[in-house]
């Protein structure tokens, strides 16, 4: 399976029989962060996801497993409606501790005004 996000609605008037009165998506495959990336599929929808909402795809011989979409002409179904993604936090390098650099406040120039004066 894999994620993807929908972009939009798709109508196809003249279609295969078995496809009459299904609804189509369009969706966008989606990286590890959740943001589309790819180009545009349209996908057999069983599920009524709108736009905007991350999906669930099968393709190929398994977009027709559902009980419902056994005898369709599909090779792209939406499968499922994700409620919700949890990822562990990205790897990446370990952030190290800043160095302070405090300047240090010299008072030379005023004690040597004062002993000037003297």
């Amino acid at each position: 399976m894999e994620l993807a996000v929908v972009v939009g609605h798709c109508t196809a008037t003249v279609k295969d029989a078995s496809l009459s009165g299904r609804r189509f998506a369009l969706v966008r495959g989606t990286d590890d962060t959740g943001k589309p990336v790819g180009g545009l599929e349209a996908a057999l929808d069983v599920t009524g996801a709108g736009v905007g909402q991350v999906v669930l795809l099968t393709r190929g011989s398994a977009a027709r497993q559902p009980a419902e979409n056994r005898q369709l002409a599909a090779d792209l179904s939406i499968v499922a409606i994700v409620d919700d993604l949890t990822l562990p936090p990205a790897p990446g390098p370990t952030p190290t501790a800043r160095r302070r650099t405090t300047a240090k406040r010299t008072t030379r120039g005023a004690a040597h005004q004062t002993q000037s004066r003297k």
